[in-house]
């Protein structure tokens, strides 16, 4: 797991970290992230099963149409370039308040990519509660 920080040129392209890139065939997909001001982004592999997981759940719920919507409907294929780049849609980089030139972060998460504006990371930072304050002995965690 890093954390890494590029910047997003005036076409919606960013380079992926290439120690990223190293981890992977060449292509992510990019969707819209569950957590308010993050993208993530899988492998096709790992996307293939989330698919799948909202897939298999009946359209009737409100929360199963809304995934299928924001999930599944923004979801899009950014296969690197010869340096290394994606290309994000605009509706992408608008959905977490990005403009060209600013600042990403890019977290990898072991299961999957998140990307935010590193302002966005900078400030969620200052106001989320730390680690070393929360109970987290619920989780079983040994070794932290």
């Amino acid at each position: 797991m890093a954390r890494y920080t590029h910047t997003v040129d005036n076409k919606g392209r960013v380079i992926v970290p290439a120690k990223l890139r190293e981890q992977l065939d060449g292509v992510l997909i990019v969707t819209q992230g569950i957590d308010k001001g993050f993208l993530a982004a899988y492998t096709p592999e790992e996307f293939e099963v989330i698919k799948d997981q909202i897939l298999n759940h009946s359209s009737t719920g409100y929360e199963i149409r809304k995934l299928k919507r924001e999930v599944l409907g923004s979801s899009t294929v950014c296969e690197f370039d010869g340096q290394g780049r994606i290309s994000v849609p605009a509706f992408l980089w608008k959905h977490i308040s990005v403009d060209p030139g600013e600042e990403v972060c890019f977290i990898h998460v072991f299961d999957k990519i998140e990307i935010c504006a590193q302002s966005f990371y900078d400030k969620l930072q200052e106001e989320e509660t730390p680690l070393s304050e929360m109970d987290l002995s619920r989780y079983e965690i040994r070794g932290l």
